[in-house]
């Protein structure tokens, strides 16, 4: 459990640095800002790390498995965040069968859009040392919304700040893009990168041209009888978003709710053996079988961002276990959290 005092003592090492007990206040760098937070977890959460062990495992008899998707966490040293994350972890310490892995499913911290450098630098720090404190399992994450750095300019950030937009995440977690590939027992998982900059919104769903093409590329590179798993954080199909979705006798789904391209993407998965695509982004459930690929919309583990359930959805996280045949086999649950304020 991350206690009071260690948060404050995050924002503590940020904001300064100690000399024989004294505190002198100085100008941080950004080698200071981001030391550590790359480097200090490195082993367990660098992609390099991850694809040595995905490597190590291709030779591996494929077979049944399981992993979990932790989507929504928004931790923040406020609303016993970190407790309720480090809790979600230990709740998925005692699984039995233990997960392979833990896929996190973006919107990892609350907020990096329209926060300045010092409390960005907090957020991925604190969601570091809860994932170091609480797991030795091999972490795969997508990026989401609420980890982009400074889209909404607000604290004096501008594109020529350090770090701004996704490179902050991808120093974080060492990371050379936001999307990319890797294989486990059998499977290839696709994680992507969702969340597009917008004329009009601080984001929209969606992949760019570039991430496209580099999809199309792997998909047809992938053996046509590997079983795939497509993961991105703003859902392309999802049924959850339209019990809100008509005003003025007409559907209207805001551009940061849903992906564009769902049809495109449905074609092109249909057509390549990907049995499953997972999202977040709502922190509400459901499951959508659509041209043979079954769409989980996976809840949060934040609930409603930390203050209970969310429209009926409580606080959770997504089990799946993969069978060598290419079957799937989902349910969401819940780890007993009780929030601090609803």
């Amino acid at each position: 459990m991350v206690r009071q005092e260690e948060i404050i003592q995050l924002e503590e090492d940020i904001t300064s640095q100690r000399f024989g007990g004294s505190t002198i206040m100085v100008s941080i760098s950004r080698r200071d800002l981001l030391r550590g937070l790359g480097a200090a977890f490195g082993a367990l959460l660098t992609g390099k790390s991850l694809t040595r062990r995905a490597s190590a495992e291709e030779g591996a008899k494929a077979g049944t498995f399981r992993f979990v998707h932790l989507t929504d966490i928004h931790v923040q040293p406020e609303l016993k965040a970190a407790e309720g994350m480090a809790a979600c972890l230990k709740h998925v310490a005692q699984l039995n069968p233990a997960p392979d892995f833990i896929l996190t499913g973006g919107d990892l911290v609350m907020d990096a859009l329209e926060q300045d450098v010092q409390r960005t630098t907090l957020l991925f720090k604190l969601f570091t040392r809860v994932l170091q404190d609480n797991t030795s399992l091999p972490v795969h994450h997508c990026i989401g919304n609420h980890d982009v750095f400074g889209w909404g300019k607000k604290h004096g950030v501008t594109p020529e700040t350090p770090g701004y937009g996704k490179k902050m995440f991808c120093e974080v977690f060492g990371y050379e893009k936001t999307y990319y590939t890797f294989d486990h027992k059998g499977w290839r998982f696709f994680l992507l990168d969702s969340v597009q900059p917008s004329e009009k919104l601080l984001y929209e769903g969606g992949l760019d041209p570039e991430q496209w093409e580099w999809l199309e590329e792997q998909l047809q590179k992938k053996p046509a009888g590997m079983p795939g798993i497509i993961v991105s954080h703003i859902p392309f199909v999802t049924v959850t978003v339209l019990p809100d979705a008509v005003q003025d006798s007409q559907f209207r789904i805001g551009a940061g709710s849903l992906c564009t391209g769902a049809q495109k993407l449905s074609l092109l998965l249909s057509q390549h053996n990907i049995r499953l695509a997972i999202s977040g982004h709502i922190h509400m459930v459901d499951e959508v079988e659509y041209r043979g690929v079954k769409y989980v919309c996976d809840g949060a583990v934040s609930g409603r961002w930390w203050k209970g359930a969310n429209k009926g959805f409580p606080e959770g996280y997504g089990v799946f276990d993969l069978s060598p045949d290419g079957s799937v086999k989902y349910q969401y649950v819940t780890y007993g959290w009780q929030a601090a304020q609803t």
